[in-house]
């Protein structure tokens, strides 16, 4: 009798609140226009950024919206390294993508970006740090799989504190462009819990959204496979380039994550959002085998 009653109650409970519900319509308030940056420094390579407008949250967009309506083009960008300044030229102006004409990236140099736009004057600074090197990195097939695996590497964090990385690959002859660089998932890591160590780690294969990779099906997504000759591009980046992009994949982390919270994305444009970075690059060959 009392297992009947409490079923009763649970169905009259349900039927209480199946009762009670109602279409609720949220007027989410939209975003101010902001300008969004995107913008590296290297060495030996000349810099380049993108430039585009930001877009609501919970707003619909597609590819041919974005370079509709957020993409910005005839923007005069700046680039001063304490020597020379260099003005950046739309090389690909419905991508909103930018170079530098003739300056290539100087490690311990420090550049100087401004960019008008729009009525607006956009800054920021970034400088190129030494490069740390890998003490090495090989291919190994994970356990259970044939021919695919991650990418391993041993790195000894130098013994000061404070330093960051972000790690890129690209396959030759394989991933579209091919002088393509690409993060994986989580790319950038601190020394915060490693300063001064030797530790191994590893990770998987990054894909660009939209990517056109030659053999990139749904079994071999996020792996490398043996017969690949991969690159791997090690960065030294500053503490707030590493901020920006760990808080950037905390929210990719969140998307769809209903107790997930909204944070915003800090970086070191002023007047703007996004990131101007200074990348001190080492690089080493990995032929899977």
């Amino acid at each position: 009798m009392k297992n009947r009653i409490k079923y009763i109650s649970a169905f009259l409970l349900a039927l209480f609140m199946w009762g009670c519900e109602k279409d609720v319509t949220l007027n989410l308030p939209q975003p101010p226009s902001q300008i969004c940056v995107e913008g590296h420094m290297e060495p030996g390579q000349l810099g380049w950024l993108y430039l585009s407008h930001n877009f609501a949250f919970f707003g619909t967009t597609s590819i041919s919206s974005i370079i509709a309506n957020e993409v910005i083009d005839g923007a005069t960008i700046t680039v001063n390294d304490g020597v020379t300044t260099d003005t950046m030229i739309a090389l690909i102006p419905q991508l909103g993508y930018y170079e530098t004409k003739t300056m290539v990236g100087v490690t311990g140099r420090t550049y100087n970006l401004t960019i008008k736009a729009e009525g607006q004057t956009l800054t920021a600074t970034t400088s190129i740090l030494p490069a740390v090197p890998l003490d090495s990195a090989w291919f190994q097939v994970q356990s259970g799989m044939d021919t695919l695996g991650y990418l391993w590497a041993i790195l000894h964090d130098p013994p000061a504190p404070g330093n960051c990385y972000r790690w890129l690959v690209k396959r030759i002859g394989t991933d579209e462009p091919d002088t393509t660089f690409i993060p994986p998932f989580e790319s950038a890591f601190s020394d915060a819990f490693i300063n001064g160590q030797k530790f191994e780690f590893y990770y998987d294969r990054g894909r660009f959204p939209g990517s056109k990779a030659t053999d990139d099906t749904d079994a071999e997504r996020g792996y490398f496979k043996k017969g690949e000759t991969c690159v791997i591009e090690l960065c030294a980046i500053s503490y707030s380039a590493y901020q920006f992009y760990n808080e950037y994949y905390y929210q990719l982390n969140n998307v769809g994550n209903p107790f997930g919270s909204p944070v915003p994305v800090q970086g070191n444009i002023n007047g703007g959002l996004g990131i101007w970075c200074g990348y001190g690059t080492f690089y080493d060959t990995v032929y899977c085998r």
